[in-house]
């Protein structure tokens, strides 16, 4: 019999359903004695138990056999208790605890790779956002190249929707058959079809949605010195949906929700129609603020409308800018090396401008 005990918790027959605390030794012969703690008559032999790991995650050690009384098990959890039963048991006993203890190890591994294969999972969100904020531009790029003009129309609808329900919208009218006007001109040879609106509101703004709607504000009509500067606003916007820097916008402030909605073919759905809302507050970079300066400049000389006109609102903007900033000027961020570029641009160009047969004033005087 070895000397030295190791304790555990006996379950069987009669016993707690939690099991009693309890004592054992293994004896020469690989039987297991087991001695209830502060009870000197309850005494059991166990003779070749069997030997296996138990509990949620196999780290326990039980010990196991069956008597006349029925079935018990001698269960030992703690470490250290685990480590002299086996380090004291007999030769016919150390194999059976070398096979529960490689049990335990295994299933240890397999709770290891499992918490390691739910972290991924629940790190892989995150992954997908840290790659999108890394790279927006490619995505942004990306994703708009799979959006059809159709898809664009369908965009543009949405927002001028939305446009009606927080502004009045006015789609006939003088004001919006000059506008037309001139915008045929400047957008000949489009894939989309354009429609034209003017907003009634006193700001000084304009925007191109996806698909061909453009808006204007009767402030900016109204802050128009003649309408080549009307002309050069027009052409600005257009030039903005032409290189579709406004769908290029909208899927950036979409981030990873336009990609599920590209997936999912929910172009005109609830995703983008959210994105609708806030299209006129999206700011350009200025970047794409001098490809709309160099494309608008190309519309207007093929228009054969005086491209001075732009410089003209573009001072007159700048000047406004010192005193109280227009909301155009918000979205569409202005610099002196910007406006320098484009009077050296616009120096050069020399050509037959052709007037407008559109009266400015009569314009304005048409405006509620």
């Amino acid at each position: 019999m070895s000397d030295t005990p190791f304790r555990g918790r006996l379950f069987g027959p009669g016993l707690p359903g939690a099991g009693i605390p309890a004592t054992g030794r293994w004896s020469d012969g690989g039987s297991l004695q087991v001695a209830v703690a502060g009870t000197a008559g309850l005494q059991m032999q166990a003779g070749h138990p069997a030997i296996d790991a138990a509990g949620f995650n196999a780290t326990s050690l039980r010990i196991s056999w069956q008597d006349d009384s029925g079935a018990y098990a001698f269960v030992i959890d703690a470490e250290p208790e685990r480590i002299i039963c086996r380090t004291s048991a007999p030769a016919t006993a150390t194999c059976h605890l070398a096979a529960a203890a490689g049990a335990t190890t295994r299933l240890e591994r397999r709770f290891r790779f499992g918490a390691l294969l739910l972290g991924l999972i629940l790190l892989l969100p995150l992954l997908g956002i840290g790659l999108f904020l890394g790279n927006s531009d490619r995505f942004a790029d990306w994703a708009v190249k799979r959006i059809s003009t159709g898809h664009e129309a369908q965009l543009g609808d949405l927002v001028l929707a939305q446009a009606r329900l927080q502004m009045k919208v006015i789609d006939h009218g003088p004001a919006v058959e000059a506008i037309s006007a001139i915008g045929s001109r400047l957008t000949t040879g489009s894939v989309h079809r354009y429609r034209w609106f003017v907003a009634d509101r006193p700001g000084i703004n304009a925007f191109a949605a996806p698909g061909g709607v453009v808006v204007v504000y009767s402030g900016l009509i109204r802050a128009a010195g003649s309408s080549e500067e009307l002309a050069g606003v027009l052409a600005h916007e257009v030039a903005h949906a032409e290189l579709r820097h406004t769908l290029r916008g909208v899927v950036k402030s979409l981030g990873l929700r336009a990609l599920v909605a590209l997936v999912l073919g929910d172009i005109s759905g609830s995703v983008f129609a959210d994105a609708a809302t806030r299209l006129t507050e999206l700011r350009f970079s200025r970047d794409a603020e001098r490809e709309a300066d160099a494309e608008g400049l190309q519309r207007l000389v093929a228009a054969r409308i005086d491209p001075a006109g732009m410089i003209r609102f573009y001072e007159k903007l700048a000047a406004e800018q010192r005193l109280s900033p227009p909301p155009i000027l918000s979205t569409h961020p202005a610099t002196g090396e910007r406006f320098d570029s484009l009077r050296l641009e616009v120096s050069r160009l020399k050509g037959k401008w052709q007037p407008l047969p559109v009266d400015i004033q009569s314009i304005k005087s048409s405006l509620p």
